[in-house]
């Protein structure tokens, strides 16, 4: 077995935590050990220093286990987990020592796995006893949720969130056959999630930032304030481990010359850089000081909120374009806004007020749109909600839309987009991200429909449908009160676990 254990190709998740946060995984899991199965381990057990081993579930998580070990000596260990519809897994290899709590996720509801313990000695590792635990159910919200599933997705996990106006909703994960293998649900509204370099996921939740462990323990919360703004909308996590993200501010303008009110509240967009290692917070950028409030060229005609404040830029998404670049979404202004890498001058506008490029084919235009970028061949890749779409181009449906930008003729034309047949509306919400194999997950997020589903599509080129996730969420909720913000791609873990064996083609239920 020598090499096949390498630690260097399993990278643990539990290095990147605290020696408090790794004790407060240990304690937050249920003292409730699961009944072993068969006998006393073997000699060669008792060879690798194995001197007990149990299973148990976490109280406020059902898809989330503890293996707990204990050896007569220190030694690292690493867990493998197996389900035949749900495939095999191996967690990351742990510090040495002599007591080990090992979290074990990817794991689906409602399902027993069967694991093997295995202990390291120097590069080599040895097959210790065996054990078997069952996962609980997903809790009610996650339970309502009916889905329809075709295909196999090319990514291992898709991340998602799940919204609703009047109530709380949830973040969850899917694997590549649909099924929900991670959830949290502690967040009183969710936005944006997104994983850091370490393997914490940081979310989004009326307008504050929080960091978790995936288990679920919070690391860091800022609140909404003067040093870190009011987030809103997106969250990119940047090379170097930095978080990017939009914060807003109210602002007081007369704007009776264009027939508003001499105190018009106006809500202003900004970008803010926050640094997890230092904890410091920056302003970096100030959309009145790109434009001019009370210029009526540079905003759309649009009725105020019904809080009475305007919504000018309405800032939805900011994404690191292929040449250090930020490209921006307003989805106030249908724009899509490329900054320098030193966040200081507007290199191009596209679409909106004063755009850089025309449309020779206006059916080509994109409205209220949602997740920007920018692919490396300098295309525009966005999610084309079409709101505010006009008739004479199509009126109101959604899309996922690829331009092409000529810049020496200053026009911008479709290569390709992603249409639902029949088309969806998607009026708030949504996402299509380009995939590093081509592919484009897409993500009706909202309807207003009774019956019909939320819908996330990873859609090849020639525009097939490679994977597809239809999602009905009966939880009282109405068709119009219900959104799913965005689904990514591109998570090859949830916690330094590796995939042994892919799940069964079936889709699961859950």
């Amino acid at each position: 077995m020598r090499g096949s254990y390498m630690i260097g190709l399993m990278m643990s998740s539990l290095r990147c935590l605290s020696t408090a946060i790794r004790l407060r995984l240990i304690l937050g899991m249920s003292a409730a050990s699961v009944a072993l199965a068969g006998a006393p381990p073997p000699a060669a057990a008792d060879a690798a220093g194995v001197l007990r081993h149990s299973a148990s579930i976490g109280e406020t998580n059902a898809l989330i286990a503890e293996v707990r070990v204990s050896l007569s000596q220190a030694a690292r260990v690493f867990v493998e987990y197996d389900n035949p519809q749900a495939g095999r897994y191996r967690t990351a290899v742990t510090e040495p020592g002599a007591e080990h709590a090992i979290p074990i996720v990817r794991l689906r509801p409602e399902t027993t796995y069967d694991y093997t313990v295995f202990v390291m000695d120097g590069e080599d590792a040895a097959a210790g006893p065996a054990g078997r635990f069952t996962t609980g159910p997903l809790p009610p919200p996650l339970a309502a949720v009916t889905k329809r599933v075709t295909g196999r997705s090319s990514q291992p996990l898709i991340l998602s969130n799940y919204r609703r106006s009047d109530g709380p909703g949830y973040f969850a994960i899917w694997d590549e056959v649909g099924a929900t293998v991670w959830y949290y649900d502690q967040a009183p509204q969710t936005g944006p999630i997104k994983q850091l370099p370490g393997g914490n996921f940081i979310l989004l939740t009326r307008g504050t930032i929080v960091e978790i462990t995936p288990s679920g323990e919070e690391v860091v919360r800022i609140e909404r304030s003067p040093r870190s703004g009011s987030p809103h909308h997106d969250l990119t996590v940047l090379a170097d481990g930095r978080v990017i993200y939009p914060s807003r501010e109210n602002l007081v303008f007369d704007d009776s010359a264009n027939g508003g009110s001499a105190e018009t509240t106006f809500i202003v967009d900004q970008i803010r850089i926050w640094d997890p290692a230092s904890g410091r917070i920056r302003q970096v950028w100030d959309s009145k000081d790109a434009w001019d409030v009370l210029d009526p060229d540079q905003r759309e005609p649009a009725p105020p909120r019904d809080d009475g404040r305007f919504s000018w830029t309405h800032l939805n998404s900011i994404t690191v374009g292929p040449r250090g670049n930020y490209v921006l979404s307003f989805r106030g202004r249908h724009q899509v806004v490329s900054l320098s890498s030193d966040l200081r001058t507007i290199e191009w506008q596209l679409h909106g007020p004063e755009s850089d490029y025309e449309f020779p084919n206006p059916a080509d235009r994109f409205y209220a749109q949602h997740s920007a970028s920018q692919l490396g061949n300098g295309n525009v890749v966005v999610f084309d909600n079409g709101r505010g779409r006009p008739d004479s181009e199509g009126g109101h449906y959604s899309r996922a839309l690829e331009l092409r930008l000529d810049e020496a003729a200053g026009t911008a034309v479709k290569v390709w987009e992603y249409r639902l047949e029949p088309d969806r509306y998607s009026s708030r919400g949504g996402s299509a991200y380009r995939l590093s194999n081509g592919n484009t997950l897409v993500n009706f997020s909202t309807t207003a429909l009774e019956g019909v589903p939320l819908t996330v599509v990873e859609a090849a080129a020639d525009g097939g449908e490679v994977f597809r996730i239809d999602t009905l969420h009966l939880d009282g909720a109405s068709p119009a009160d219900r959104s799913r913000g965005r689904a990514l791609g591109g998570l090859g873990a949830i916690m330094g676990e590796t995939m042994l064996r892919p799940p069964a083609a079936a889709p699961a239920p859950a």
